[in-house]
């Protein structure tokens, strides 16, 4: 007899046994139709492959000059000599990314017969992506052209916002709102786990950066790879975890 057939209400069952059996369908409904292991992956290898674009190639100074960069490049941090490339791998990585992975949701609902419902992802980080293209704008704007009570009233949250931004880290964040927002939709604690994570490594990279008070000469050319590799692992270690247990539950 299938597991379908041994927890469906029949006419004997009480009350409480048809609401146990239809908790127990919800449960089963939502563990098919999860599918978070792909994004996660994706995003980890998108992640990793930016890796060679954080390697300076000559000793990079302790602060990096503001670079007259396209707006379009605000993705990729303007500490950085490969600002400009970075950015531009960033908007398309986040873009095809985001839309490969509605493909993907899509595909496998379709596979399983039930779809987790990925606009509100697909806003958020399509939404997020625009957002990180603007921010370092806005945020230069109130540091430098605000007046001073403005700008010591908000310096908690610009200075270091703009330090995520300069350090080409935005992209990370724009990642970890995605999944925690997926998470939400796939009510997994898993995938909620994993994004929190992936956050916090992102601030725990731009806190050490920000106060460590780095001498002219402290930072080597492989200093910014700390940005790239630091949050990946955290991806790719989840989705390989989400993907096993894919795999044991289909088996």
């Amino acid at each position: 007899m299938s597991e379908q057939r041994e927890t469906a209400p029949d006419n004997s069952d009480t009350p409480g046994e048809i609401l146990a059996s239809v908790a127990a369908l919800r449960r089963r409904t939502r563990v098919a139709r999860q599918a978070y292991w792909l994004p996660l992956l994706l995003f980890g290898l998108l992640t990793a492959m930016a890796a060679p674009l954080y390697v300076e190639s000559v000793e990079p100074p302790a602060l990096r000059a503001t670079q007259d960069n396209p707006p379009l490049t605000g993705l990729g941090g303007d500490f950085l000599e490969r600002s400009a490339a970075l950015g531009w791998y960033w908007l398309a990585a986040l873009i095809g990314g985001y839309l490969l992975s509605l493909w993907w949701y899509r595909w496998h609902g379709a596979r399983v017969g039930v779809e987790t419902p990925t606009r509100a992802y697909l806003v958020a980080g399509l939404a997020g992506t625009l957002v990180g293209l603007v921010l370092p704008i806005v945020l230069r704007y109130l540091l430098l052209n605000s007046d001073a009570v403005l700008r010591n009233g908000t310096s908690w949250l610009t200075v270091p916002l703009l330090g995520i931004a300069d350090r080409g880290m935005v992209p990370h964040l724009i990642i970890a709102v995605g999944l925690i927002v997926l998470a939400r939709l796939e009510r997994s604690r898993g995938l909620t786990a994993v994004g929190v994570g992936y956050a916090a490594a992102v601030v725990l990279v731009n806190a050490y950066f920000q106060t460590a008070n780095f001498q002219p000469g402290d930072l080597n050319r492989h200093s910014f790879l700390l940005a790239a590799l630091l949050p990946a692992p955290i991806l790719l270690i989840g989705g390989i975890i989400a993907l096993l247990n894919t795999v044991k539950r289909y088996a």
